[in-house]
């Protein structure tokens, strides 16, 4: 699954834009942010934006990285992340598609300005396959869940796209969650 489709096309020989850094949402958030000098802007974005938000399992650790560094109130510039990876064994050849990913979302042309609009772009992709999630985990209920439980546990997914509603929401409204 894309972050821009809930379900991979038949043809794989056609690319996406996605797959590539310089236009995929999740490559320009991280960018963006590195770059981000708005302290202020940079703690909202990492306190709403998760790395679970995140499709891609690279951009998602590389995001983690990130955010980790804002929380923490320490420089969040390529360099500094990349000086995390080394300090965490990165620096061989496990880390080296870490590495080959940080540069190359260094190089995506993102500027800090843009941040929170990659950033919204990422959790509303995230939004949207949280429903795709949603449908897959209802139909799983239907065939295997005891009658008794199932409106309770479809409640339960309710509540739970609600929480992601409100998330996505307060984001677009300028505020934390």
């Amino acid at each position: 699954m894309t972050p821009l489709r809930a379900v991979e096309p038949a043809d794989d020989d056609h690319a996406d834009l996605t797959d590539h850094p310089e236009t995929a949402p999740e490559a320009l958030a991280i960018c963006a942010l590195m770059w981000l000098q708005n302290t202020d802007e940079a703690a909202r974005i990492a306190a709403t934006l998760q790395a679970n938000d995140f499709h891609d399992p690279v951009y998602r650790e590389l995001y983690g990285i990130v955010q980790g560094l804002i929380i923490d109130n320490l420089p969040h510039d390529p360099a500094s992340v990349l000086g995390v990876l080394v300090r965490s064994g990165a620096s061989g050849h496990r880390g080296a598609r870490l590495r080959r990913t940080l540069t190359d979302v260094t190089a995506a042309n993102a500027c800090g300005a843009s941040a929170t609009d990659y950033a919204g772009m990422v959790l509303s992709e995230s939004y949207r396959r949280s429903f795709f999630d949603a449908g897959i985990r209802i139909q799983q209920l239907a065939e295997e869940a005891p009658e008794e439980f199932l409106f309770d546990q479809l409640v339960e997914i309710g509540r739970a796209q609600r929480v992601a509603t409100n998330r996505l929401n307060a984001f677009r409204r300028g505020s934390a969650q």
